[in-house]
Protein backbone atom coordinates (compact mmCIF):
# COMPACT_ATOMS: atom_id res chain seq x y z
CA UNK A 1 0.00 0.00 0.00
CA UNK A 2 2.99 2.21 -0.01
CA UNK A 3 3.72 5.24 -2.11
CA UNK A 4 7.22 5.83 -2.76
CA UNK A 5 7.47 9.53 -0.72
CA UNK A 6 11.16 9.85 -1.40
CA UNK A 7 10.98 13.06 -4.17
CA UNK A 8 8.15 14.29 -2.55
CA UNK A 9 9.33 16.11 0.19
CA UNK A 10 7.48 18.87 2.10
CA UNK A 11 8.87 21.60 0.64
CA UNK A 12 8.26 25.19 2.76
CA UNK A 13 4.05 25.41 3.33
CA UNK A 14 3.20 24.35 -0.21
CA UNK A 15 0.87 21.09 0.35
CA UNK A 16 0.87 20.24 -3.08
CA UNK A 17 4.50 18.60 -2.22
CA UNK A 18 3.61 16.78 0.77
CA UNK A 19 3.10 12.80 0.09
CA UNK A 20 -0.46 12.12 -1.00
CA UNK A 21 -0.51 10.39 2.40
CA UNK A 22 -0.99 13.32 4.41
CA UNK A 23 -2.67 15.12 1.76
CA UNK A 24 -5.25 12.76 1.81
CA UNK A 25 -5.09 11.88 5.71
CA UNK A 26 -4.70 8.67 5.09
CA UNK A 27 -1.06 7.99 6.56
CA UNK A 28 -1.11 4.80 5.76
CA UNK A 29 -1.65 4.68 2.52
CA UNK A 30 -4.96 2.37 2.51
CA UNK A 31 -6.11 1.96 -1.26
CA UNK A 32 -10.18 2.56 -2.14
CA UNK A 33 -12.20 -0.56 -2.89
CA UNK A 34 -15.17 -0.05 -4.75
CA UNK A 35 -18.04 -1.10 -2.52
CA UNK A 36 -15.80 -0.67 1.01
CA UNK A 37 -16.77 2.70 2.72
CA UNK A 38 -14.69 3.52 6.18
CA UNK A 39 -15.73 5.33 8.93
CA UNK A 40 -14.84 8.94 8.17
CA UNK A 41 -13.93 8.15 4.77
CA UNK A 42 -14.73 11.22 2.25
CA UNK A 43 -16.01 11.42 -1.32
CA UNK A 44 -13.84 9.09 -3.54
CA UNK A 45 -13.03 11.04 -7.06
CA UNK A 46 -12.90 8.61 -9.39
CA UNK A 47 -9.32 8.95 -10.14
CA UNK A 48 -8.26 8.16 -6.73
CA UNK A 49 -6.79 5.14 -5.87
CA UNK A 50 -5.93 6.07 -1.85
CA UNK A 51 -8.77 6.80 0.19
CA UNK A 52 -9.13 10.32 2.04
CA UNK A 53 -10.66 11.06 5.39
CA UNK A 54 -11.95 13.64 7.27
CA UNK A 55 -9.22 13.79 9.59
CA UNK A 56 -5.99 11.28 9.94
CA UNK A 57 -7.76 9.44 12.99
CA UNK A 58 -10.45 7.53 11.04
CA UNK A 59 -7.28 6.30 8.74
CA UNK A 60 -5.27 5.23 11.66
CA UNK A 61 -8.98 3.10 12.47
CA UNK A 62 -9.22 1.98 9.38
CA UNK A 63 -5.68 0.64 9.69
CA UNK A 64 -5.92 -1.08 12.81
CA UNK A 65 -9.32 -2.82 11.54
CA UNK A 66 -7.53 -4.28 8.56
CA UNK A 67 -4.39 -5.42 10.74
CA UNK A 68 -5.39 -6.60 13.78
CA UNK A 69 -9.29 -7.60 12.37
CA UNK A 70 -9.26 -8.33 8.62
CA UNK A 71 -5.91 -10.24 8.64
CA UNK A 72 -6.35 -11.85 12.14
CA UNK A 73 -9.48 -13.82 10.90
CA UNK A 74 -7.49 -14.48 7.57
CA UNK A 75 -4.98 -16.42 9.69
CA UNK A 76 -2.28 -13.57 8.95
CA UNK A 77 -0.90 -13.92 12.36
CA UNK A 78 2.87 -12.61 12.19
CA UNK A 79 4.76 -9.40 11.81
CA UNK A 80 6.11 -10.70 8.59
CA UNK A 81 2.95 -11.33 6.99
CA UNK A 82 1.01 -8.32 8.05
CA UNK A 83 3.91 -6.77 6.05
CA UNK A 84 4.20 -8.62 3.24
CA UNK A 85 0.10 -8.44 2.42
CA UNK A 86 0.32 -4.80 3.35
CA UNK A 87 3.21 -3.95 1.52
CA UNK A 88 3.63 -6.45 -1.38
CA UNK A 89 6.99 -7.05 -3.39
CA UNK A 90 5.41 -6.27 -6.69
CA UNK A 91 5.04 -2.46 -5.53
CA UNK A 92 7.35 -2.30 -2.21
CA UNK A 93 10.64 -3.28 -1.14
CA UNK A 94 9.09 -5.41 1.44
CA UNK A 95 11.97 -6.91 3.08
CA UNK A 96 13.15 -3.37 4.21
CA UNK A 97 9.61 -2.06 5.25
CA UNK A 98 9.76 -5.10 7.36
CA UNK A 99 12.91 -4.91 8.96
CA UNK A 100 12.19 -0.90 9.98
CA UNK A 101 9.47 -2.05 11.22
CA UNK A 102 10.70 -4.74 12.92
CA UNK A 103 13.72 -3.18 14.36
CA UNK A 104 11.40 0.21 15.39
CA UNK A 105 9.66 -2.19 17.24
CA UNK A 106 11.88 -3.87 19.36
CA UNK A 107 13.32 -1.12 20.09
CA UNK A 108 10.67 0.50 21.38
CA UNK A 109 9.22 -2.59 23.54
CA UNK A 110 12.63 -3.35 24.87
CA UNK A 111 12.09 -7.06 23.83
CA UNK A 112 14.98 -9.42 22.67
CA UNK A 113 15.83 -9.40 19.43
CA UNK A 114 13.91 -11.82 17.28
CA UNK A 115 13.35 -12.49 13.73
CA UNK A 116 9.74 -12.48 13.19
CA UNK A 117 6.85 -12.47 16.05
CA UNK A 118 3.13 -13.14 16.66
CA UNK A 119 0.51 -10.55 16.40
CA UNK A 120 -0.97 -10.31 19.60
CA UNK A 121 -4.91 -9.92 20.28
CA UNK A 122 -6.02 -6.44 19.73
CA UNK A 123 -6.89 -5.53 24.04
CA UNK A 124 -5.40 -2.55 26.44
CA UNK A 125 -2.67 -5.28 27.15
CA UNK A 126 -1.15 -4.56 23.74
CA UNK A 127 -2.50 -1.10 22.64
CA UNK A 128 0.94 0.35 22.67
CA UNK A 129 2.22 -2.27 20.38
CA UNK A 130 -0.37 -1.41 18.05
CA UNK A 131 -0.41 2.16 18.43
CA UNK A 132 3.66 1.85 17.71
CA UNK A 133 3.22 -0.61 14.70
CA UNK A 134 1.25 1.73 13.08
CA UNK A 135 3.16 4.63 14.18
CA UNK A 136 6.59 2.44 12.07
CA UNK A 137 4.06 1.71 9.41
CA UNK A 138 3.32 5.50 8.78
CA UNK A 139 6.67 6.39 8.90
CA UNK A 140 7.62 3.95 5.88
CA UNK A 141 4.24 4.88 3.89
CA UNK A 142 4.67 8.89 4.40
CA UNK A 143 8.38 8.86 4.90
CA UNK A 144 10.41 9.34 8.29
CA UNK A 145 11.00 12.98 7.25
CA UNK A 146 7.17 13.47 7.94
CA UNK A 147 7.27 12.15 11.29
CA UNK A 148 6.30 15.41 13.02
CA UNK A 149 2.46 14.51 10.91
CA UNK A 150 2.31 11.37 12.72
CA UNK A 151 -0.01 11.66 16.25
CA UNK A 152 -0.09 9.05 18.45
CA UNK A 153 -2.63 10.19 20.20
CA UNK A 154 -5.20 9.85 17.10
CA UNK A 155 -3.83 6.28 16.82
CA UNK A 156 -4.66 5.74 20.69
CA UNK A 157 -7.78 7.05 20.07
CA UNK A 158 -8.28 5.01 16.65
CA UNK A 159 -7.70 2.11 19.13
CA UNK A 160 -10.09 2.67 21.95
CA UNK A 161 -12.75 3.59 18.96
CA UNK A 162 -12.59 0.28 17.25
CA UNK A 163 -11.51 -1.78 20.26
CA UNK A 164 -13.51 -0.46 23.40
CA UNK A 165 -12.62 -1.69 26.82
CA UNK A 166 -15.72 -3.27 27.90
CA UNK A 167 -15.81 -5.47 24.64
CA UNK A 168 -12.60 -7.09 24.09
CA UNK A 169 -11.09 -9.43 22.98
CA UNK A 170 -12.51 -9.57 19.38
CA UNK A 171 -13.84 -12.57 18.33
Amino acid sequence: MSENTTNNKAKGGDKSSLPIGIRQKNHLNIRCVNGQKWVGQMFRRPDDKFCTFEDELFGYRAALKIIAVTYRKRGILQLSGVISTWAPRSENNTSMYFAYVLARLIEKMGIQKVDDFFMPEPCMAFKNFYVSLIHYMAMVEIGAENEKFINDKKISQAFDMLFPEDKLPLK
